[in-house]
């Protein structure tokens, strides 16, 4: 993994109380937003349990009827 220097604004009193928590800003900052990320993409697979419920057809159903209309031959070519 690569690492990027980027320029973030935040309020003082955010970074003051940042900084009593650890010296290393950067780590920080890295640790909160891998976090953050975590908790969103659990959000959103949390929303997705049940959204086939509504569905009349089974997901195999509704895969081969898409492949079969036309110029949608998404697995064309695929072994």
């Amino acid at each position: 993994m690569g690492l990027t220097k980027t320029s973030i604004t935040i309020p003082d009193e955010l970074l003051h109380e940042a900084r009593l928590f650890s010296k290393n800003l950067s780590s920080l900052v890295a640790e909160a937003l891998t976090e953050y990320l975590r908790q969103r993409k659990m959000e959103k697979a949390m929303k997705s349990f049940g959204a086939w419920e509504e569905h009349d057809e089974n997901g195999v159903d509704m895969v081969n009827r898409m492949r079969s209309e036309g110029g949608r031959d998404h697995a064309a070519g695929v072994d």
